[in-house]
């Protein structure tokens, strides 16, 4: 992936930024912005945020970063100081310490799509994303997503078609045989349920993914599936990492363990969740906070399983639905402005071009951000879900996937 600094195209993007943003604000009131990483893909993004909060808390920029992220920071309009006199308004960053306390509000620019953020605003003292982020997405979820679930449906459709593109097993009957073939393949026992741990990340959840791996060292009744590396006790106990498709890991995955958000109960696939998710609160999936916890939900569901049975219900499947759409259009703003993460290496190009031709005046970006911040929403929305009559003209119906 490209970085920032390389290529002839970021001096012409530097060229277009320093351009477009002709005007710099100035006074105390400042929201820094921080961008330590090396992805012009997440500079790009984490920067544009923070000028959009600079115009709805009428402040300043001030750019943390490398030299080159500063550069492209300074024709953004950031200020040159790097410690600014007064506490900053807000804090941009494009990599979040979860479990940091934090004073100020925290806007987290995540990857993929075109533009997603979460958002924390600490009311009463400090608080983290880890501690309080999932119970705020979980409550805006319950107040303006739920509700008008049939409303929505026929987008949630056609996200949830769009997002099981990589799974092309059409019928049951397809599921079974090719559950066989893995089964066969891999040595596993295909009259016991199969287990899949998916999504740990080194030095976080340490404590529920060493249970996991425990667990399924004593386990005598599932065949377990790790994408990460552990050592296997006995022979239904794998290491796949990323030998299997899509196809063969979804046939085969009948109870999932998930260490982040995860799309598989959206397609009837129970997950007990084990690790922190921006989403985690919203209904879909079984959490355990507690080994303990874990050990008695992998009981329930391996037993289920093994009669025929799931622990997955109707309403977790629905909420599913509804989350994936979330993170894939609810909470994924479109902007003239900022190509697509799909634009890879030729992103700095495109941004520059971008940068040339499209004005700010209207750019859906700029609402969004101001709609977050003077409603102290948790996320970016591409839609206004404090008034969702206005969304049945801008959603449009389902078209035939056929």
């Amino acid at each position: 992936m490209r970085r920032v600094g390389d290529g002839g195209h970021f001096d012409r993007l530097l060229g277009a930024a320093r351009t477009h943003w002709a005007e710099s604000p100035s006074g105390d009131r400042c929201i820094v912005a921080e961008v330590y990483d090396q992805d012009i893909r997440a500079v790009a993004r984490t920067l544009l945020v923070a000028k959009a909060l600079c115009g709805a808390a009428t402040a300043r920029l001030v750019v943390l970063g490398d030299t080159e992220a500063r550069q492209l920071g300074e024709v953004f309009g950031a200020a040159r100081d790097l410690q600014p006199e007064t506490p900053p308004l807000a804090l941009v960053t494009d990599r979040v310490d979860r479990g940091m306390p934090r004073e100020i509000p925290v806007v987290h620019v995540t990857g993929t799509g075109t533009l997603q953020a979460y958002a924390l605003f600490p009311a009463d003292g400090a608080s983290s994303f880890q501690e309080e982020l999932p119970g705020q997405v979980a409550a805006f979820f319950e107040q303006y997503v739920w509700p008008h679930r049939d409303l929505i449906r026929p987008s949630v459709e056609r996200s949830a078609w769009q997002a099981k593109c990589g799974y092309q097993v059409r019928t049951d009957t397809e599921r079974r045989q090719l559950r066989s073939y893995g089964c066969a393949r891999l040595g596993l026992d295909p009259g016991l349920p199969t287990v899949a741990v998916f999504g740990h990340k080194p030095g976080e959840d340490t404590e529920l993914f060493e249970t996991t791996a425990h667990y399924a060292t004593s386990d005598e009744w599932a065949n377990w599936l790790f994408l990460d590396p552990v050592g296997g006790a006995h022979a239904r106990m794998k290491h796949v990492a990323d030998t299997l498709s899509t196809n063969m890991l979804w046939s085969l995955t009948d109870v999932a363990v998930a260490f982040g958000d995860i799309e598989l109960p959206a397609f009837g696939i129970p997950v007990i969740q084990a690790g922190w998710s921006e989403g985690a609160e919203c209904g879909a999936t079984h959490v355990s906070r507690t080994p303990s916890e874990l050990r008695q939900l992998l009981d329930e569901s391996i037993a289920r399983h093994a009669k025929g049975d799931t622990i997955l219900t109707p309403e977790q499947r629905e909420r599913a639905r509804l989350w994936l759409w979330m993170r894939r259009c609810g909470g994924d703003v479109p902007t003239q402005l900022l190509p697509h993460w799909a634009h890879g290496d030729d992103y700095a190009r495109v941004l520059g071009v971008n940068l040339r031709y499209v004005e700010r005046d209207g750019d859906p970006l700029f609402g969004a951000v101001h709609r977050m911040w003077e409603r102290r929403d948790p996320l970016l929305t591409r839609f206004d879900f404090h008034h969702p009559a206005g969304l049945s003209t801008i959603l449009t119906p389902v078209r035939s996937t056929r």
